[in-house]
């Protein structure tokens, strides 16, 4: 007789799921059981939860498909949570099963038992505590339910194992067999508001237009945005801590590069517009806060645009607007007249506030070579700018960054990612972020994945450095060395080639190591050694 285990597997069959990612434990036996004695799910197996976390989180975010994610008790839990951490803020559909103790153990303070509902309530949109076998399936649907409505985000069911074991009686509730009825979303803008807007964009002043993940998500939608932009003369700019490419490249003459994460820089970029208009972004989002405080919106009038309350900043002077992001762009976009003329193409105004350091060559001979239609999967923190500086992509959905903050996500990442894609996917990493996320080479090996991992090794924190730059003292606690990593033993272990180089000098030297390093069946690691 089936239990509830195999009823779970079969209804996430019937929902389109292929594969589950997990680290197992005890309280996940029953899965296990389950999955061994079907063919339609594959499960992948990770040495740790922040690899198979950072697996599920990275294909979710190429495919915008659910991924599921298998989890150990309180201990496995408590590994996930900085990756379920960074899927949060990047809103991946995923739905997280957490095994737990058995019901009958509840008081007895059970070894691995703990409230799993209080650790992970604060990281995802939703959580379910199944206590009962008949809750499982109402659960389970309101959960898939909730993972279709953009912007989505993690879920969790709590599944004991022993209710996970238990039969399930003849008279089967008909709603396993039923289907989840897709959620629709209603919320339209009205040709009132989408007019008002047109005139906004119409008033010869300053504007900028800060554009947010959530609004270059539809490859679709933009070249609406492309045209929103230059009817208006906006200068544009990604929103702080912006995880995928804009719309504009890199040349176009409207965009000026993501903006500053510091409060006082937020504040000096945005103090010349005397509007301010974002579009599902998080732009009041800042890494530090300074002394000299400068709330740059009291000099201007903020409209924000979001399809979510919770991203809605309510300083002076601003106009929210809730509607769908895709149909409020392509509604105003619709509006505008035709023949809009675009500014030619110009030198990227971006650089004049980025700062240039002496690895520039490097990195952009590493954007030169990686093609533009591979994914570039990136963790390279101190490194970010001066890549975003040469790194041209043209084509949606190929670059991706970090969301949280939340080292060791960028490994596990490409590896999820690699499964979609037939041909390699590069992560580019710092050595203090791959330190966190080596784990998930294991699979990537066992799978034969092409995943290319570069480690760009500056043996310490540099941008936590860069925040202290003149204090010798801090920075030599902040390093990353005496013992130096050994690259070469550590991956090897993991079935992993592994390329070490000091940093190129030359285009020739660049291209040797490349060329070795991309062309490897399975996954394949360079570790780049900066001079220091």
């Amino acid at each position: 007789m089936a239990n509830y285990a195999d009823y779970l597997l079969m209804w996430l069959t019937r929902q389109g799921v292929t594969r589950i990612f997990g680290n197992p434990g005890t309280t996940e036996l029953p899965l296990i059981e389950a999955l061994a004695r079907q063919s339609q799910i594959e499960y992948v197996l990770g040495l740790h939860e922040t690899a198979v976390c950072a697996m599920a989180d990275g294909l979710a975010r190429l495919t915008r498909h659910i991924q599921v994610v298998s989890l150990h008790a309180a201990p496995g839990l408590a590994n996930a949570e900085a990756m379920i951490y960074n899927a949060a803020f990047s809103h991946s559909p995923l739905l997280l099963l957490i095994g737990q103790q058995d019901t009958r153990l509840y008081y007895e303070r059970p070894f691995l038992g703990a409230d799993l509902k209080d650790m992970i309530r604060p990281l995802v949109l939703d959580v379910w505590d199944i206590t009962e076998p008949d809750h499982l399936l109402r659960s389970l649907r309101q959960a898939w339910a909730r993972l279709q409505v953009e912007p989505s985000g993690p879920v969790a069911l709590i599944l004991p194992m022993n209710i996970l074991s238990q039969s399930v009686k003849n008279n089967e509730d008909p709603l396993w067999q039923a289907p989840v009825v897709p959620v629709r979303t209603t919320n339209q803008p009205s040709q009132e508001i989408i007019e008002e807007f047109v005139s906004l964009l119409a008033q010869p002043i300053p504007k900028a237009l800060v554009i947010g993940d959530r609004a270059v998500t539809n490859p679709e939608v933009l070249p609406a945005l492309f045209r929103v932009a230059h009817y208006g003369h906006c200068d544009v700019f990604s929103e702080p801590f912006a995880t995928q490419l804009t719309f504009l490249p890199w040349n176009d003459g409207c965009y000026y590069g993501r903006l500053p994460r510091r409060e006082k820089d937020l504040a000096r970029r945005l103090a010349p517009y005397r509007y301010v208009i974002g579009l599902g972004t998080e732009m009041f989002r800042v890494f530090t806060r300074d002394e000299d405080h400068l709330p740059w919106w009291d000099q201007a009038r903020v409209t924000q645009v979001d399809s979510d309350v919770r991203y809605f900043h309510y300083a002076p002077g601003t106009t929210s607007i809730l509607s769908s992001l895709d149909a409020f762009i392509i509604g105003v976009a619709n509006d505008l007249p035709d023949g809009i003329t675009c500014e030619p193409p110009a030198v990227s105004r971006a650089e004049e506030w980025e700062k240039h350091d002496g690895t520039e060559q490097f990195w952009s001979s590493l954007a030169s070579w990686i093609s533009p239609d591979m994914i570039v999967v990136d963790e390279s923190i101190s490194g970010q700018n001066a890549l975003l500086r040469h790194l041209q992509r043209q084509e949606p959905k190929t670059y991706y960054a970090q969301a949280g903050g939340s080292l060791g996500w960028g490994i596990g990442a490409a590896v999820g990612m690699c499964f979609e894609q037939g041909k390699p996917v590069i992560a580019i990493v710092g050595d203090g972020s791959a330190l966190f996320g080596l784990y998930a080479l294991w699979t990537a090996a066992q799978y034969q994945l092409p995943v290319r991992v570069l480690i760009y090794d500056n043996h310490g924190y540099q941008i936590l450095k860069d925040q202290l730059p003149d204090n010798p003292r801090a920075h030599s606690l902040l390093d990353i060395r005496g013992p130096t990593i050994r690259w070469q033993p550590l991956l090897a272990g993991l079935s992993c080639p592994v390329f070490e180089s000091e940093l190129p000098k030359e285009p020739w030297e660049f291209a040797k190591v490349w060329q070795q390093f991309i062309s490897q069946t399975g996954p394949s690691v360079w570790v780049v050694h900066e001079k220091i």
